[in-house]
């Protein structure tokens, strides 16, 4: 049987400027999947998956995934992670900011 388990890493977390959201340790999961959801009008996001050894220190893991202007939901998949996993979101700017919900999902 597998062991899962979901989180909310943000919400209703307003961006206006590049973020990284709030690191999350996941060295026991084989799977993660992040689902970013949008509200209410917002620039096309693009949303850059990020592994760290130490929750520290952060590189770049996969392709980015965009999140156009005229979507609300996208989701994120992850695989071969080691610990901890963030996403770094960019396009937003204080004169086209993006409110963002963005939950995780582990499976292992």
């Amino acid at each position: 049987m597998l062991t899962s388990a979901t989180t909310l890493v943000e919400r209703r977390t307003v961006l206006t400027t590049e973020y990284g959201t709030h690191p999350y340790e996941a060295a026991w999961a084989s799977e993660a999947l992040f689902f970013v959801r949008t509200e209410g009008p917002h620039p096309a996001l693009t949303i850059q998956p990020q592994v760290s050894p130490d929750g520290v220190d952060w590189l770049d893991r996969g392709a980015p995934v965009t999140l156009p202007a005229d979507r609300d939901l996208v989701d994120v998949d992850m695989v071969r992670f080691g610990t901890w996993v963030r996403l770094l979101l960019t396009g937003a700017t204080p004169q086209e900011p993006a409110t963002v919900l963005v939950r995780l999902e582990l499976k292992g």
